[in-house]
């Protein structure tokens, strides 16, 4: 069950990320030496891809604390 709450930690993360600092993913993404969410899709939807990650983040958050 902890395994729900660390996935929508890491997609809140990844979420606050596209909406606020999108050019840290792109620092992240070079530092790694592979794909994150750099993808040209994701940057060209950043808003939408961020919003329903902070959307799913949420309810995985909130389904964690209802069942804990």
């Amino acid at each position: 069950m902890i395994i729900i709450l660390l996935i929508g930690i890491i997609a809140l993360v990844f979420g606050v990320l596209l909406l606020v600092a999108p050019n840290s993913l792109i620092k992240l993404e070079r530092q790694a030496n592979k794909i994150v969410m750099t993808d040209p899709f994701f940057m060209k939807y950043r808003v939408v891809v961020g919003i329903g990650l902070l959307g799913a983040s949420a309810y995985m958050i909130y389904q964690y604390i209802q069942f804990a």
